[in-house]
């Protein structure tokens, strides 16, 4: 089993592009494979209000420019490097990544119709890894099929726009003014940070001569010789110096300069790729989990509960890092929120299976979380434009206490609401299992709701979740309950209070916003639930049906109104 964890973290933290490079070794391949920029792991750099690694910053960069894609199997922070440094060796390169395949369509459409097309396996090769080169996206009949597109808002204004703010982001100008590395000499954290390039002009205003001699100055001038000569082994002593002597000269003017241990530590979560790769590990719980429920196997439930803790274990160390790294409680942008949110579902499931262990509802709670797990990781790791790993500032209306009491109450609830959607979904399976036996006219279900069912006794015997008696879709029907009970308490709760933080913080309570309604609308059909259960002979049932319902309203409020619908809660 430990064989098993340890072979799903080295096939899913080593990329495909780093297998590459052990055939043929990097020093035989073309520059830059052999340039090491390990050693700048350690330098900070300002971006957007806020102190990076460079790992982290360059990443962040690449990402709005070449997305989920590697070039020629480089790393982000060495591809950054090499095109400020090297523009020339990425003319007619696949760079600029175009997301949606209709627009990638439209584009081959537009270039075969030019004079001068490029050829059909370049276009090809396009529509497969969605990479353009500058020379497809320049072409005239192109240019012309964005001015038009342009206008379409609902579609491809934001399409446009960034593969338009892509190309211009790869200057290598704007790359060499983004690299903002030294702090101010100032001392004042609230001072602007500075290039090297800005850092010499203002050191020779004082003392030209000083200038050209600085330690900084020689490093950054000889890297920048080195890497345009394409020595390797003067750009990695340059690296290796400008390591050293930009962490050493910001800790002597700036208190504030983050440790080398923080800066390590977010250049390696990002080297692990967020974690996300966890969600293997989820899997290999959920296929034990299942077994043990569906066989009663002591032995899968013993293998999902070790797998589980393993994943959740992992899910855990990547929340402390970004917590750590982040400085503040990861629960502010999609990504976050998402993971955040999974990971409040594997407390509650330990919690739970603590405590009811012993009873029939033992490995349902454990499945649920893995599950919602599984899924909330690999739409991360699947999906990372969307669901962006890197930091970001918090939005000044974020800056509440109401962030960390009313968001963690929402997301709490949600994961609560896909949890019960999971026992929800194994209930109409068993029911539709029974049906195909020809067993008609079956209702499973526990009388006295979820908690009540771990609660009040049945006559002459036990609770109905304590009793070994109870049938296996009853036992679904009260996980069911009481994750619905939970989260309808929750939500309710989260929805008050975020009319109180929108009051104090927009003037008014509700505002029909669209993501309000669609919480509302969840909230509505828990409600329906609860009274549908009340009264309906088929009680087990319809509760799944609409705890089923519920969780897709809520998936719709959290992921297409998040994306596709602009409003007040887009950050989040």
């Amino acid at each position: 089993m430990i064989r098993c964890l340890l072979l799903l973290i080295t096939l899913f933290t080593v990329s495909p592009a780093r297998a590459q490079d052990a055939e043929p070794p990097a020093e035989s391949r073309p520059f830059p494979h052999g340039v090491d920029i390990a050693p700048l792991d350690v330098v900070a750099v300002w971006q957007d209000g806020r102190v990076k690694s460079y790992d982290s910053f360059a990443r962040s960069i690449m990402h709005s420019i070449t997305g989920p894609r590697e070039i020629d199997g480089q790393s982000p922070p060495l591809t950054y490097l090499d095109l400020m440094l090297r523009p020339q060796a990425y003319q007619g390169v696949p760079l600029y990544y175009v997301k949606k395949k209709p627009f990638r369509a439209l584009l081959v459409d537009a270039a075969l119709e030019s004079s001068s097309p490029p050829d059909r396996d370049e276009l090809e090769a396009f529509m497969k890894s969605g990479l353009a080169s500058d020379r497809l996206l320049e072409l005239p009949a192109v240019q012309q099929l964005f001015s038009r597109l342009r206008s379409d808002v609902l579609r491809f204004t934001k399409p446009v726009e960034a593969v338009e703010s892509s190309m211009r982001l790869a200057d290598p100008m704007v790359l060499r003014r983004l690299l903002v590395l030294m702090p101010p000499l100032s001392g004042k954290y609230s001072d602007p940070w500075m290039t090297l390039d800005e850092y010499q002009v203002s050191f020779a205003r004082i003392d030209p001569n000083a200038a050209s001699m600085d330690p900084m100055v020689q490093a950054w001038l000889a890297m920048v010789a080195a890497w345009q000569k394409e020595d390797t082994v003067a750009v990695n002593a340059a690296v290796a110096q400008l390591g050293q002597l930009l962490p050493a000269a910001g800790r002597s003017v700036l208190a504030e300069y983050p440790s080398e241990q923080r800066l390590h530590l977010e250049s390696s979560y990002f080297k692990w790729k967020g974690f996300t790769w966890v969600w293997m590990v989820y899997l290999v719980s959920i296929i034990f989990l299942l077994m043990a429920i569906v066989y009663g196997w002591s032995g899968a439930r013993w293998g999902g509960i070790a797998f589980f803790i393993a994943a959740f274990g992992l899910q855990t160390l990547a929340l402390i890092l970004r917590w750590y790294v982040s400085g503040r409680w990861p629960n502010t942008n999609m990504f976050e929120a998402v993971t955040t949110s999974t990971w409040f579902g594997g407390c509650f499931a330990v919690i739970m299976e603590v405590f009811l262990g012993r009873t029939r509802v033992k490995n349902l709670f454990f499945l649920s979380s893995a599950t919602a797990s599984m899924f909330a990781l690999m739409a991360a790791s699947f999906n990372p434009l969307q669901l962006s790993p890197h930091f970001s500032n918090r939005m000044p209306v974020l800056h509440d206490v109401w962030l960390y009491i009313h968001t963690n109450v929402i997301i709490f609830s949600y994961v609560l609401i896909f949890l019960a959607s999971v026992s929800a979904g194994l209930y109409i399976l068993y029911r539709l299992f029974r049906l195909c036996r020809g067993e008609r006219g079956v209702q499973e279900h526990v009388g006295s709701g979820g908690v009540g069912s771990l609660i009040i006794r049945r006559r002459g015997g036990e609770a109905a979740l304590l009793d070994s008696g109870t049938s296996f879709g009853a036992v679904l029907d009260g996980t069911t309950m009481i994750l619905v009970e939970l989260s309808f308490i929750l939500l309710w709760a989260g929805l008050v209070m975020g009319a109180i933080w929108a009051d104090h913080s927009w003037g008014r309570p509700w505002g029909w916003d669209p993501k309000e309604v669609f919480a509302l609308n969840t909230f509505l059909i828990y409600a329906i639930l609860i009274h549908v259960r009340m009264k309906s002979r088929d009680k087990g049932l319809w509760t799944a049906i609409l705890a089923v319902i519920g969780c897709a309203v809520m998936l719709f409020n959290w992921i297409v109104i998040n994306f596709t619908i602009s409003g007040l809660h887009s950050y989040a």
